[in-house]
């Protein structure tokens, strides 16, 4: 019969396997660090009109615009966003050994290494986490628009699309789901809800919702509201709704979507999506400007236009997120000159309150 001692250096000695095995996950510790997210809004403050400079997010760490812009697929873009930033950053809400003990499932890359369970180890070779009776599964539907008006870049040179920028940011909340054990599905939405991945968790399912995210093209008038409400129809008892989307539509229909989605105790996150010039509208040119929903096009003096321009907007942005949270839900405005971690902030800061 092995001793105490054998059995700790043959632990050792595939702990060190490990390290050098590309195929087995990294189990060191990482060092100790301290990462700060600002401040996250009440769900019932209202948002006054403020200057357009007040509405850049903070970034929670520096993030490589131009590294992102030139990644060259989606599932890259999805783990540069996540590996930066979020890595370690999640810790279970509910800790402790008085919890009945569940079942194992695989070790994934982020699970807290307190949870693994190193006797298993030890005879398996392999890396698994201790599941318990008080842990739930988060269900995350996640609502993609794909409606002509996502299609717009400022600088299409060196900044995303909206579209672009929607897709990464979702594609990071279900690789961060998928690391948490959450379920997470896919609502495309163009001018209705064209496509439905039905909420699973496991690495597969995470791939076939890129494939369906990369594939999907702009083109169509907003069918947003149509599009959710098709949703919820589907949608699993208390599910999270994380919309993203430009929200440019009808806002009284916005309202009773929101209100349908309460009712039914789901949860909402919208995000709204925008690019620094529709919020600063920087641009000195004039010329003509061309709705990319309806093609019509309008001759714009940009200086003489652009107080009352802001004006209105200004007044959009705060209607917007007054009706999100007035209907119990979260509102972040996301431009695509600022990191994304801001939003999966958000994210995480909802599942610790939700599970």
């Amino acid at each position: 019969m092995a001793t105490l001692d054998s059995l700790r250096r043959d632990r050792e000695r595939r702990r060190e396997a490990s390290r050098l095995s590309p195929g087995v996950p990294p189990v060191t510790i990482p060092p100790k660090r301290q990462t700060v997210l600002p401040p996250l809004p009440g769900r019932q403050a209202v948002l006054p009109p403020v200057p357009t400079d007040a509405v850049k997010l903070s970034p929670v760490a520096p993030l490589d615009l131009g590294l992102l812009y030139d990644l060259p697929s989606l599932e890259l873009r999805a783990r540069f966003v996540m590996d930066g930033f979020l890595a370690g950053l999640h810790r279970s809400p509910r800790k402790g050994s008085s919890v009945e003990f569940a079942e194992y499932r695989s070790y994934q890359f982020g699970d807290d290494l307190r949870r693994i369970d190193w006797r298993l180890y030890a005879r398996t070779d392999r890396l698994n986490i201790k599941q318990c009776e008080h842990e739930t599964q988060l269900r995350v539907a996640l609502v993609f628009d794909t409606s002509a008006s996502m299609a717009y870049s400022s600088q299409p040179e060196k900044l995303l699309t909206k579209i672009d920028y929607s897709r990464t940011l979702l594609a990071a909340i279900g690789l961060l789901g998928l690391r948490q054990g959450d379920a997470f599905g896919l609502s495309v939405v163009g001018t209705g809800l064209s496509d439905y991945l039905k909420p699973k968790s496991s690495p597969s399912h995470w791939r076939t919702m890129l494939a369906k995210l990369d594939a999907m093209k702009t083109g169509g008038t907003t069918g947003l509201m149509g599009g959710v409400e098709s949703l919820a129809e589907l949608l699993p008892a208390r599910s999270l709704v994380i919309i993203a989307s430009d929200f440019y539509g009808d806002a009284a229909r916005l309202r009773q979507v929101l209100r349908r989605l309460r009712f039914e105790h789901h949860e909402v996150i919208a995000l709204q999506i925008l690019d620094p010039m529709e919020i600063d509208f920087h641009q000195e040119a004039n010329g003509i400007f061309v709705d990319s929903e309806s093609g019509r096009g309008l001759v714009i003096d940009s200086a003489a236009a652009r107080e009352g321009y802001l004006k209105r907007f200004r007044e959009f942005l705060a209607k917007t997120s007054t009706m999100v949270r007035e209907e119990g839900g979260d509102y972040l405005l996301a431009r695509t000159d600022a990191t994304p971690a801001t939003a999966l902030g958000h994210y995480l800061s909802e599942r610790e309150r939700l599970l």
